[in-house]
């Protein structure tokens, strides 16, 4: 039987988080089984990372389903994702993230009644689950149990959620965890110091303001603790950006909080990092815990959304109150800094963890499975 093609589609190219899960799953499939093609929104490093791996890449704009302004616009997208889905023989599209559902569905019926399967990567309003037709999916894929709890308001529908958890290949990380000395040299940083680092948007979601405030309260204490801010804002935060970086000019944290502008391969910077930091207030999974842990790096984060399922507190990192104005995070900061030891250990327990659940062939192999049963069952 030939592989059979699975149509991703995608609103963003910006190869973060939900779009670097993309690309793993895309690029770890059985060729034998499934053959992926990528519909995108326009260019980006997603797409240029995509072809470099051999992935056949459409560009097909379609606006943002709640935008009126895209509205007269609707009936001949749809039609046109109909008519490249029929072209691709697609037997299932799948949205790697929700946006794209109402495109989907209305396109699917027009291709020959196609399954369609929605990826959710956060969390997620009864308002949204109406408004962007996902009682209309065939299956959901939640990153995380606290995604899927998120779908309790419907219970009627509740057998087509399925938690699968992302997965990270073990083995690209594992061969730039070597390359530590050299990652330190490079950001001009010692072997002395204690780096954490914090991957992701610069955006009020993050909440790097709190590492900031941490470094503000162990400024005297741990003079040789350094923060690497990674990334760049978007369009809308660009305000709090500003805003995060003056203040820590103001407060002469130069020195030890750092931005380090976006970069689409971030496995050098996590080298240099002694632990790994995410604070979110609004998190579905929480990607950068897993590659921080193929890298033996322990992992900071709050008690939001599907963070607690993958950090094993006092094991494989710690766990503070979604609450927190940063002052337990200091807290964290300087016991994990004064007792590397410990630090190491939990960094070890956290590959251990990472290798046992959620490596990208563990993910890529429940997701084919899951393609399994939708293509069976219909």
């Amino acid at each position: 039987m030939p592989a059979r093609t699975i149509l991703y589609l995608t609103p963003s190219s910006r190869l973060l988080g939900a779009r670097r899960s993309l690309l793993e799953l895309a690029t770890h499939l059985d060729p034998a089984r499934y053959r992926p093609v990528v519909v995108a929104q326009g260019p980006g490093d997603l797409v240029d990372a995509l072809r470099d791996a051999g992935i056949p890449v459409h560009m097909h704009f379609m606006g943002w389903w709640r935008k009126g302004r895209y509205m007269l616009q609707r009936p001949f997208k749809i039609a046109a994702l109909a008519r490249l889905a029929r072209a691709e023989g697609a037997a299932l599209i799948h949205c790697n993230e929700f946006h794209s559902t109402p495109y989907a569905v209305r396109a699917a019926r027009r291709a020959g009644a196609l399954p369609v399967v929605v990826h959710m990567r956060l969390s997620i309003t009864p308002r949204q689950i109406r408004n962007y037709d996902l009682a209309r999916a065939d299956r959901v894929v939640c990153v995380s149990e606290a995604a899927a709890r998120d779908f309790d308001v419907w219970p009627e529908r509740r057998d087509r959620v399925e938690v699968i958890y992302n997965g990270v290949n073990l083995e690209q990380f594992s061969a730039a965890a070597a390359d530590r000395a050299q990652s330190r040299i490079c950001l001009g940083l010692l072997e002395s110091d204690f780096v954490v680092g914090q991957f992701g948007l610069i955006a009020p979601r993050k909440r790097p303001h709190l590492l900031v405030r941490a470094a503000e309260i162990l400024k005297s204490e741990i003079p040789n603790l350094r923060i690497l801010l990674v990334g760049s804002p978007g369009r809308s935060d660009r305000d709090y950006a500003r805003d995060l970086e003056s203040s820590v000019a103001a407060q002469g944290l130069e020195d030890r909080v750092r931005f380090v502008p976006f970069t689409p391969d971030v496995k050098g910077v996590y080298a240099a990092c002694d632990l790994n930091a995410l604070v979110s207030n609004d998190e579905g999974f929480g990607r950068t815990v897993i590659e921080a842990g193929a890298m033996s790096i322990p992992s900071v984060g709050t008690r939001i959304g599907g963070i607690p399922e993958l950090i094993a507190d006092g094991e494989t990192g710690r766990l503070v109150d979604g609450n927190d104005d940063g002052s337990r995070i200091a807290e964290v900061l300087r016991e994990m800094a004064e007792n590397r030891e410990k630090s190491l250990e939990m960094g070890r327990a956290a590959r251990k963890r990472v290798e046992k659940e959620f490596s990208i062939r563990r993910h890529a192999e429940r997701v084919m499975g899951l393609y399994d049963r939708v293509l069976t069952s219909g």
